[in-house]
């Protein structure tokens, strides 16, 4: 039983990520199916950039004729047809604040001319019917905070609000083709008239009874011409269902190599428990070899033992796939935004997949526990002492292989950190992986020291119990080392991955800090695509005013040619330079930067070739390189001279301008200043680096909770193993636990002596996990800061003890079923 649940549990793993992969990604195909629902062919001008990661329009001029739709409608292969305006528009919240996501407004759609094409479901309430009405998407609506008949304020094409009436609100699902911007629904006058359509973005249509889609979308593109794209209905949904596919995909294979861990660690489980059962059935099997059973016999006995259970309990483990695949789904708001999950998908491969690797890693964790069993000799069924079943060892081969994978993984570890950024990571985790099999190959050699070790101050704290704890820890090496090497595989994989998200949430602030060296930006937003002027001299004097910021610059950017090379230039006003908005200089000074000065970001120096006292050319102007930057409060790669930028790029007022808040300040006092001061221009946008830097270590947070949720199966099944040694161990030593009890061993302490025995198993299993761990780790955290940024290695201490904590706290509980059947012992 013990057995077919540590089969259970690796399978059930394994094929709940197949099963949470194969849901997820019907459910996608669902959802986004209702962009393209009832769309047998769809035509749309050419080049349009559907399925891309900003909307399935086209954000040009670039439409369809009116008249179109009437051409579509009039094909005899056509059933239905309705033409789909899509344009930007600029959207209001309650407050009058513009609505926007990464400087961009959202969209407005007409209302369907037909209800069977439409691209979306409404939601409450209904759709607009006559103009002056809205309906807005329901994540909008949540938000923001939008009520029932809600005024709703947007900006028309020549610039002047105009309020319309709130009557629903309707859901996108997971369609990507919108982004996460907000959208609004419009009646088809309102959409000249507000949002400025003049024509359709796309026509779909759906094909009569016995056309194809293929036919459908050949006869669209002769009446259409060669102008619009044509695409038919199943591949428009490949298009969009593959975009938000990728979406799963990449976090999908991380489940499924969790998957294979668990599943590895079961492999260490099953061999562990054949090896004891084996031990335990020596005087069996030599009876069998007396009676006349061959050592082939007794081979295939085992395997055959092991495929009938690593088959039944791979049955199970696939039912239990379904509660990890509905536990996985639960969580899938880790991933970003929900789905609508209607039913749980099971493959024939899920299936195929679990059945094989659960039978097939069984009967291998069998093979070498079957060799042992067919060496038993024919004269041990005589031996009143118990005897030992083992395979003739091989200590010298087994300690050069040791070596020899320790060398291995150390270079590989090192080669790791020296790879170009995250390509290095997977050779770091190959070494560790390697460095781990040294460990395994070795610990039958190395265990009964470190056991003992381990057990020196409980010795001298719980007296006998804890003595007889270390000696029955150290009575076999072999098949201790395996169970705390089961143990030992998840708490190395949690601890590198604690040690790189810590790594990686240190250097996220610190980069937000060193990129953005103010607390918020001011920038203009996007209407009918072009951005609005500059900011205004009254919003920047505003700001300046305030007692609550440090410091504040107006600042301007635009694209250029650095001695020919494409790029981005930027300059604050004067005297910005001499506070915290002043780039993170590498080489060189700006400490007197003037006109005809330049500084570089260093990516851009290394790709002209320019170092501290060189020349480079722009726009007509040559400037002296003063100094070399990493990190700077602007994407901009050279920065000017404010005199030499309006030289450059004309005079003008900033496009953006830096604030930060004064020490001491709350960031809701400096915000609510920043908010005051641009109160009179709802276009303009704030940007909170607070804001960000939480987004980033919530997003962090949420994938060290994922990643540990799944590592802990690992730690699930290691437990699982130690349950099984113990309990079998209890019924191997039998004899001898009546014989403590005889000497005057209590059943209290004989409780003892096993729990103390389990915890002192899976304290050396977390030294070792946690080593490994950590040195991996850090050695592909190292990788990554010398390609992406400076500093060291965070080792979270407190983390990483919890781990162990709950491992040990955990392994005294598994103790305790095998520890109560030991209390049963009775006096010989």
């Amino acid at each position: 039983m013990l057995t077919a649940v540590a089969v259970m549990i690796g399978v059930g793993f394994l094929a709940g990520t197949l099963v949470y992969g194969d849901t997820a990604r019907a459910a996608f195909y669902d959802d986004l199916a209702r962009a393209a629902r009832n769309v047998d062919a769809s035509a749309g001008p050419e080049r349009v950039p559907f399925g891309d990661q900003t909307s399935g329009f086209t954000e040009s001029s670039r439409r369809l004729g009116f008249d179109d739709l009437d051409a579509v409608r009039g094909l005899p292969q056509v059933l239905r047809a309705d033409g789909r305006m899509a344009e930007r528009l600029s959207m209001l919240d309650p407050g009058g604040r513009l609505i926007a996501n990464f400087g961009k407004v959202g969209w407005a759609v007409s209302t369907p001319g037909d209800p069977a094409l439409s691209m979306f479901d409404t939601a409450t309430g209904r759709l607009p019917q006559r103009d002056g009405e809205i309906a807005i998407d329901s994540v909008t609506a949540e938000v923001y905070h939008f009520g029932p008949g809600a005024s709703v304020d947007v900006i028309g094409p020549d610039g002047r609000q105009v309020a319309l009436t709130l009557v629903g609100t309707f859901d996108l699902g997971a369609n990507k083709r919108f982004a996460g911007l907000s959208v609004a629904a419009l009646t088809p006058g309102d959409m000249r008239a507000v949002a400025g359509a003049t024509g359709y973005a796309e026509v779909v249509a759906s094909a009569r009874p016995g056309v194809t889609e293929a036919a459908l979308a050949a006869a669209m593109r002769e009446r259409l011409g060669a102008g619009p794209r044509v695409l038919s209905g199943e591949r428009l949904r490949g298009i969009y269902a593959t975009a938000a596919a990728k979406y799963v995909n990449g976090f999908l294979v991380v489940l499924f190599a969790f998957g294979l861990v668990a599943l590895a660690v079961s492999v260490f489980v099953i061999a562990n428990t054949f090896a004891i059962l084996v031990a335990q059935r020596v005087r069996e099997l030599a009876m069998l070899r007396c009676v006349g059973a061959s050592r082939r016999q007794l081979f295939g006995s085992v395997v055959l033992e092991a495929f009938v259970v690593g088959l039944v309990a791979s049955v199970g483990g696939l039912v239990a796939s379904a509660g990890v695949g509905w536990v996985l789904l639960v969580g899938r708001d880790a991933l970003g935004k929900s789905i609508q999950i209607d039913r749980l998908v099971v493959a024939p491969t899920t299936v195929a997949v679990a059945l094989t690797a659960g039978t097939v890693c069984t009967v291998l964790a069998s093979l070498l526990p079957a060799l042992t069993a067919s060496r038993v000799p024919p004269m041990a069924a005589l031996s009143a002492a118990p005897v030992e079943a083992v395979v003739p060892g091989h200590r010298r081969l087994r300690l050069g292989g040791a070596w020899t994978l320790a060398g291995a993984g150390a270079l590989l570890i090192a080669g790791g950190t020296q790879a170009p950024g995250f390509l290095g990571v997977p050779v770091v985790f190959l070494g560790a992986i390697s460095l781990f099999a040294a460990a395994v190959a070795a610990g039958p050699f190395v265990i009964g020291r470190v056991t003992a070790w381990a057990g020196w101050l409980p010795s001298r704290l719980f007296g006998a119990p804890a003595r007889l704890a270390v000696q029955g820890a150290r009575r076999n090496p072999k098949r201790v080392a395996a169970t705390t090497g089961a143990l030992a595989v998840g708490l190395t994989l949690m601890s590198l991955f604690a040690v790189l998200l810590a790594t990686t949430r240190a250097q996220s602030e610190r980069e937000l800090d060193e990129n953005f060296a103010v607390d918020y930006v001011v920038t203009g937003g996007f209407v009918f695509n072009e951005r609005t002027p500059a900011i205004p001299a009254t919003v920047v004097t505003a700001l300046h005013a305030r007692t609550e910021f440090a410091a504040v610059s107006g600042a301007r950017t635009s694209r250029t040619d650095v001695d020919g090379r494409p790029t981005e230039a930027w300059s604050m006003e004067p005297g910005a330079l001499g506070t915290a908005l002043r780039p993170e200089v590498m080489r060189g000074s700006v400490a007197q930067f003037g006109p005809g000065d330049a500084a570089l970001k260093g990516s851009l120096a290394s790709a002209v070739g320019a170092e501290v006292g060189s020349k480079v050319t722009l726009e007509g102007q040559t400037l002296r390189v003063v100094a070399i930057y990493d990190d700077a409060p602007s994407t901009g790669e050279i920065l000017l001279d404010w005199t030499d930028f309006a030289t450059a790029f004309g005079a003008r007022g900033p496009d953006s301008v830096l604030v930060k808040a004064a020490e001491g300040v709350p960031s809701q006092t400096s915000r609510a200043a920043v908010d005051d001061a641009v109160r009179q221009e709802p276009r303009l946008q704030v940007s909170s680096q607070a804001e960000w830097r939480a987004k980033v270590t919530e997003t962090l947070d949420r994938q060290l909770l994922v990643f540990s949720a799944l590592l802990g199966m690992s730690i699930v099944i290691a437990l699982t193993g130690i349950a099984n040694t113990l309990a079998l161990s209890v019924l191997e030593r039998s004899r001898e636990s009546s014989l403590l009890r005889a000497l005057g061993l209590s059943r209290a302490q004989l409780r003892w002596t096993l729990i103390l025995e389990s915890v002192l198993m899976a304290v050396v299993g977390a030294v070792v996990g946690l080593g490994l761990g950590v040195v991996a780790g850090a050695a592909a955290a190292v990788g990554l800061i010398r390609q992406y940024g400076h500093g060291y290695p965070v080792i979270p201490v407190g983390q990483l003890a919890l781990y162990a904590l709950l491992a040990t706290a955990a392994a005294a509980l598994a103790a305790l079923p095998p520890a109560r059947q030991a209390m049963r012992t009775t006096l010989p």
